[in-house]
């Protein structure tokens, strides 16, 4: 039995000791949430008083004419329904408070409730509706009906002085090349008999939670379930804030630093959905928004993900009008969809991810992956598709690089059979480090060695891993797939209810039985790799399903690859020079 030192021994202890009470920590202590209520208007009169009124908007209301519109307080009512058939349905407020919901008609929800099966995804909330104008400094009141048809609500509001009118409009997109859209309309109208500015207006991107199911998001990896993201103009890259950029690192600073900084676009988005604002044009003319807002939805009780976008600066003389419209897309985070986008949108999925860093050419592989998963999964019925997807990706990837790993291990090899000269060597020398580097080389030489052979095939095939990991962890595709006793290859594996993951220990045995196939010319090294196997346990213990699935059917195949290695070495051993 091999003995286990004592730094081996308690670096994996504190490793496992850290991931675990990282986890009990993050299920047991939920961030704390304010309630902040919204005191309702009493009246016309008592709102216009308490309203703040900005500097380029006088408080004195211009002199009303015979024809001037009345105003009228916004009455709560029922939202009006437009849709696109086996697309979505979308919840519009007819008073122009916005979108309070999209049913996703195509998307069940997870859960584990069967009365709740057929229920579909719901996005969006009534306190922070989507395509929703804020004005700061006015309350704006209806001045006539709303004009709805089988495809838009269209609005008409005033402020309280009958300077600006406001017209808007919404409207789902109908052409399939552009589903999941709403196009968002906004005539702005200068009423008074003066030039006047409008620098403080706002639409909201509405707000979603970073685990948009029913059931309670149990993964590691909640950095990436969800986010707030803009667009950086000129670049086509993103930036992704996570919630505790917008909560505990979001001070007034940054408050007022985001208001100025411009966005080619803006979304909020959780695991597998998104609302997102982009194109906006002024008077048919392509521009960005001026600044955006970033929180995590005070006026709600729990955490989400909320943004508003800053529409640029409007100077209207007399009867003049300006017209703005956004495209909003409220709908799945399917990667395809995404890139048809542009303007680097589809990073919010986590496909260009390569260690810190996101990366055009990380995407395009995890791109090639994910259309090859769609593709082969076509040949299997549903209920087994995807895993068989995972199964037959993760077997090609391991053919492709069968030769390196065929050097790898050959060199690997070679390395662990010059050990013993190596010793004799580093002992005989030890006070000669010039002489020993050059026997050193002398000896690799003769056997054939190569010093980094072993590691470079492996290096190759890192991005790989990670285009792998990537696709598995991120595609809208395996949400809800099942596969044997899997229920949902998004989520973690369990069975007879209880929280045991089979495929998360399966993950950590193959590893182990792995790391004792493969040579290790350093014995610590050795040892070390055994031990990491039950850490990574606790590391994928939570992870999605479609993710475990594939670290134990590389594993497996591993395991398989380096028997036939085995016995092919047997028949053809190399044999090793002895060194002077």
């Amino acid at each position: 039995m091999k003995n286990y030192d004592a730094v081996s021994i308690i670096g994996t202890a504190v490793c496992i000791l850290a991931i675990a009470f990282a986890f009990v920590w993050n299920v047991k202590h939920p961030a704390p949430r304010p309630v902040q209520p919204v005191a309702p208007v009493e009246s016309l009169e008592s709102a216009e008083a308490e309203s703040p009124v900005t500097s380029e908007v006088p408080p004195v209301a211009a002199a009303p004419t015979e024809n001037a519109p009345e105003l009228v307080i916004p009455a709560e009512v029922e939202p009006v329904v437009i849709s696109v058939e086996n697309e979505f349905t979308v919840a519009v407020d007819p008073a122009g408070r916005g979108i309070s919901a999209v049913t996703l008609t195509q998307y069940p929800i997870q859960t584990k409730d069967p009365a709740k099966k057929d229920d579909r995804v719901v996005m969006g909330r009534k306190e922070v509706p989507f395509l929703a104008l804020h004005a700061p400094g006015f309350t704006l009141y209806g001045i006539q009906d709303a004009e709805v048809t089988e495809k838009s609500v269209t609005t008409h509001r005033m402020d309280g002085a009958r300077q600006w009118q406001f017209d808007e409009s919404w409207a789902v997109a109908t052409a399939s090349a552009r589903d999941y859209e709403i196009v968002y309309t906004l005539t702005i109208t200068n009423r008074s008999d003066e030039v006047r500015t409008l620098s403080d207006l706002w639409l909201d991107c509405g707000a979603l939670p970073s685990f948009l199911s029913d059931e309670t998001n149990v993964s590691f990896s909640r950095g990436i379930t969800g986010s707030m993201a803009y667009g950086i103009p000129a670049k086509d890259s993103a930036k992704l804030l996570q919630m505790k950029q917008l909560t505990d690192k979001m001070t007034p600073d940054k408050v007022a630093a985001y208001a100025a900084t411009p966005a080619n676009w803006i979304c909020v988005n959780s695991k597998y959905f998104l609302f997102a604002l982009r194109e906006l044009t002024q008077d048919g003319q392509g521009t960005v928004f001026s600044g955006f807002k970033a929180d995590s939805a005070p006026a709600v009780t729990e955490q989400l993900f909320h943004a508003q976008g800053k529409f640029p600066e409007v100077s209207l003389a007399p009867g003049q009008s300006r017209t703005f419209t956004v495209t909003g897309y409220a709908g799945p985070k399917k990667y395809q969809r995404l890139q048809q986008m542009g303007q680097g949108i589809e990073s919010i999925v986590g496909m260009n991810l390569f260690f810190f860093w996101n990366t055009g050419w990380m995407g395009w592989i995890c791109r090639i992956l994910l259309e090859f998963l769609n593709f082969v999964a076509g040949w299997f019925p549903a209920s087994i598709a995807y895993g068989m997807g995972i199964i037959l990706v993760t077997l090609l990837v391991k053919l492709v690089f069968l030769p390196l790993a065929w050097k790898s291990t050959r060199d690997m090899r070679k390395m662990s059979a010059v050990q013993p000269q190596l010793k004799v060597l580093r002992e005989k020398y030890k006070n000669d480090t010039q002489r020993l580097y050059y026997e050193q080389q002398k000896l690799f030489k003769e056997n054939g060695v190569s010093q980094f052979g072993g590691c470079l095939p492996m290096l190759v095939q890192i991005p790989v891993f990670f285009a792998m990991f990537n696709t598995f962890r991120g595609a809208i595709e395996i949400r809800l797939a099942p596969f044997l006793w899997v229920a949902d290859l998004s989520m973690p594996d369990a069975i007879f209810g209880l929280p045991i993951h089979p495929l998360a220990l399966l993950t950590g045995a193959t590893m182990y039985v792995q790391q004792r196939l493969t040579p290790m010319p350093d014995p610590n090294q050795a040892r070390m790799m055994n031990m990491m196997s039950i850490v990574f346990i606790f590391f994928f213990y939570n992870m999605p399903a479609g993710l475990t699935l594939y670290m134990t059917v590389n594993q497996l195949f591993s395991i398989v690859q380096m028997a036939l290695f085995r016995k092919w070495e047997k028949k053809n051993a190399p044999a090793v020079a002895k060194s002077a």
